[in-house]
């Protein structure tokens, strides 16, 4: 099999020793730069999936991710409906509350949430991340709850210790005027999920939560993937729409929506600002061609006397500099996936810990990202070859030849 003769000929140019010492910096300066580039932007991008993973995880994991009403509505409908979804994994009753938990003359303010116990155990993470106490520990008429080991820590809160509970629903009208719902209930459990709903989520029974609140539970539904939920309500919403009484229908984003889109805006910032290095060090190839290409002027002369085309001419120092790109990429992607696969072990041996003690960085790597930046990488470097490329084919051999 014969070798095409731009690609001959430009390897030829990229392997021989250069001519110039300052175009040698100058391609190794954008081979480097290629290299550095696509190993951070890797590496970050794997770190902060694991964050948003972890996230995701901890906090949409314990909330409520999507949160039927149904009201009126034929609820044998609803439920056979919900049962054909293969998104949802599970249907279970929850009542939830804004509500004070108060200890001595401390409070805090949290989401309360009236479970059952024995129907999420196998889907909540709360259950796997008790600190103290067990997560089944609650019992109908037993008025005990769970707490974040954040919000225990600030009011001083032992397992074993009462807590008064006061409710924003459930309030009842007296002579004396509008009481809110409020009990007392003893604590039995900590829990520590390392996210802001430690400080920010209490549970108690679902049957405790009926007396207090005084109203019917909702239902609340575990998702295989919680970014998937306000999709499966728009399904849900659009499927009961011809109903007399539709249900109502609330997923995480209400309460989570800005924190989830303030972490997706800094992986898009974070990619563009790394995106930059790899576009910088890219063009720089511009510069190493344009010197090669005046160097190389009489040889061009000589190529297109022998009959080689202007388009050949173009592929030859596209293929001098898409060789420094693969390089730089290749380079770039052995030492982002190195790191990012050992980025942990390499952080504890330096004694950094970017979380707290004990909790390890999460990186997920993402072969379709890692291939979306070695595709980038190649397409601006490719970007890059073109105008030298360009100027290459325009020589003109009489002129250049004309004194040699």
């Amino acid at each position: 099999m014969t070798t095409p003769v731009p690609l001959l000929i430009g390897l030829r140019y990229w392997r021989a020793r250069k001519d110039t010492r300052f175009v040698s910096f100058i391609t190794l300066f954008s081979v480097l730069g290629i290299t550095i580039g696509v190993a951070a932007l890797i590496l970050v991008s794997s770190v902060m999936n694991g964050l948003e993973g972890r996230l995701k995880g901890q906090i949409l994991g314990a909330v409520p991710q999507l949160v039927i009403t149904p009201g009126q509505a034929d609820q044998a409908r609803l439920e056979a409906d919900l049962a054909r979804m293969p998104e949802i994994l599970a249907t279970v009753p929850l009542l939830t509350s804004e509500a004070l938990v108060m200890r001595g003359g401390q409070m805090g303010g949290v989401q309360l949430l009236g479970i059952e116990p024995g129907a999420e155990r196998d889907y909540s993470p709360i259950a796997s991340h008790m600190l103290q106490g067990r997560y089944d520990s609650l019992e109908g008429g037993a008025y005990r709850i769970l707490l974040g080991s954040q919000l225990a820590r600030q009011l001083g809160i032992f397992p074993g210790d009462q807590v008064r509970v006061m409710a924003a629903k459930g309030a009842r009208y007296t002579p004396m005027g509008r009481i809110p719902a409020q009990r007392t209930f003893t604590v039995t459990g900590l829990f520590e999920m390392g996210a802001q709903i430690d400080s920010s989520l209490a549970l108690i029974h679902i049957d405790d939560a009926r007396r207090l609140l005084r109203t019917p539970p909702n239902w609340r539904l575990y998702l295989e993937d919680a970014f998937r939920a306000p999709e499966v309500g728009e399904r849900l919403n659009a499927q009961w729409q011809g109903l007399s009484e539709p249900p109502e229908i609330a997923d995480w984003r209400s309460d989570y929506g800005q924190l989830f889109s303030a972490v997706k805006m800094e992986k898009r910032m974070m990619a563009l600002l790394l995106g930059l290095i790899i576009a910088v060090a890219a063009f720089n190839i511009v510069s190493a061609l344009v010197m090669m290409v005046t160097d190389k002027t009489p040889d061009v002369a000589i190529l297109k006397t022998q009959g080689i085309s202007r388009g050949a001419i173009t592929g030859v120092f596209c293929v001098q500099g898409m060789s420094s790109a693969l390089l730089g990429t290749a380079l770039g992607l052995t030492l982002g996936l190195v790191l990012a696969n050992h980025l942990q072990p390499l952080l504890q041996g330096l004694g950094i810990w970017l979380l707290p003690p004990g909790q390890p960085l999460p990186v997920i790597i993402d072969p379709l990202q890692v291939l979306t930046v070695v595709l980038g990488a190649l397409f601006l470097s490719f970007l890059a070859t073109l105008y030298p490329a360009w100027r290459a084919s325009q020589v003109n051999p009489a002129e250049v030849l004309r004194y040699e």
